[in-house]
C-alpha cells in the first residue's frame, strides 16, 4: 500500500469528500503543512466545521486535481463555489462564515500593515516560498533529487543566497515589529488582539524552530527543517518571535496541532 491510496483515519478521502455539502479543507496528511495549519488554525479558532480531506505531498493526487484543479494543500471548498488555495482568499472566506473573532483589524492603517506583512510570510517569495526554496535546493545537493521537481515547480530563478537574504530580512522585520509591540505592553504581532498574522507566524516559524511535541504532532523530518537551512542562515530564529508563537498557541489554540 502507498502513502497515497493510505488516508489516515483523521481525513476523508477525496472521493468521499467531492460529495459531500459544506466547507472541506484539504491538508497535507501527516505534516504540517505551514499554509495548512495556519488555515485550520483560522478555522477551529473561529469554531467553523469542516470535512478535512486528504493530500499527500510530493505525490500526484490525480483525483484531487480532477476534482478541484490543484492538486496541492490546502483547498479551501464549499459547497459548489470554486476550489480556494490563496492564503488570502481562505483568510478571507473564514472572516464572511464567521466575522467573530475577527481576524482582520478594523482599522484601515492596521488592516493594510497586517496583510502586507501577511503576505511577507505566506506570498510569493515570501518567508514560506524562500525557506522551501532554500530547502529543496539544499536536499538536491545532499543528492535527495526527489526534490528536483518540487524546487523547479515553485521557483521563480532565485539563487540560493537570495531565499537565504529574504528569509533573513522578513525574520529581522518581524523581530522588529514584535519589539515595538512589546515595548507597546502588547503580546501581539499587531494591535492588541489576535490577528491572522499571528496564527501565520505560528504556523511557518516550525520552519525554523519546531514546536514541542505536546504543541504539534509532525514526523521526526520535519523537526530537521530548521537545523538545516540555520547554516544558510545569518542568525537563528529571535527568541522574541519563538516565545511570541508558543504563548499565541498555548493561548489560543486546542493543542497538540495534529497533522
Amino acid at each position: 500500500m502507498t502513502a497515497s491510496t493510505f488516508v489516515p483515519p483523521a481525513y476523508v478521502p477525496v472521493a468521499e469528500a467531492r460529495n459531500l455539502t459544506g466547507l472541506r479543507l484539504v491538508l497535507s496528511a501527516g505534516v504540517p503543512g505551514p499554509w495548512g495549519v495556519a488555515a485550520k488554525a483560522m478555522f477551529d479558532i473561529k469554531g467553523i466545521p469542516y470535512t478535512p480531506v486528504a493530500q499527500f505531498a510530493a505525490q500526484p493526487n490525480e483525483e484531487l486535481l480532477e476534482w478541484t484543479g490543484h492538486n496541492n494543500a490546502p483547498i479551501v471548498v464549499l459547497d459548489d463555489e470554486r476550489a480556494r488555495t490563496g492564503w488570502a482568499e481562505i483568510l478571507f472566506l473564514a472572516e464572511r462564515l464567521e466575522p467573530e473573532p475577527a481576524l482582520i483589524p478594523a482599522s484601515p492603517e492596521q488592516r493594510a500593515l497586517m496583510l502586507g506583512l501577511s503576505h511577507e510570510i505566506c506570498g510569493e517569495q515570501g518567508f514560506g516560498w524562500s525557506a522551501r526554496l532554500l530547502l529543496f535546493a539544499i536536499q538536491e545537493e545532499a543528492g535527495q533529487t526527489a526534490y528536483t521537481s518540487l524546487k523547479n515547480r515553485y521557483s521563480s530563478g532565485d539563487s540560493v543566497e537570495q531565499c537565504a537574504a529574504r528569509v533573513d530580512a522578513i525574520v529581522g522585520m518581524l523581530e522588529r515589529q514584535m519589539e515595538r509591540q512589546a515595548t507597546a505592553g502588547s503580546d501581539y504581532l499587531i494591535g492588541d488582539s489576535l490577528t491572522a498574522l499571528d496564527i501565520y507566524w505560528m504556523a511557518f516559524s516550525n520552519m525554523l524552530v519546531a514546536m514541542e511535541p505536546d504543541a504539534c504532532e509532525m514526523p521526526d523530518f520535519y523537526r530537521q527543517i530548521g537545523p538545516t537551512l540555520l547554516p544558510r542562515l545569518s542568525a537563528p530564529a529571535p527568541a522574541i518571535l519563538i516565545e511570541q508563537r508558543d504563548r499565541i498557541a498555548r493561548r489560543h489554540l486546542k493543542l497538540p496541532l495534529g497533522c
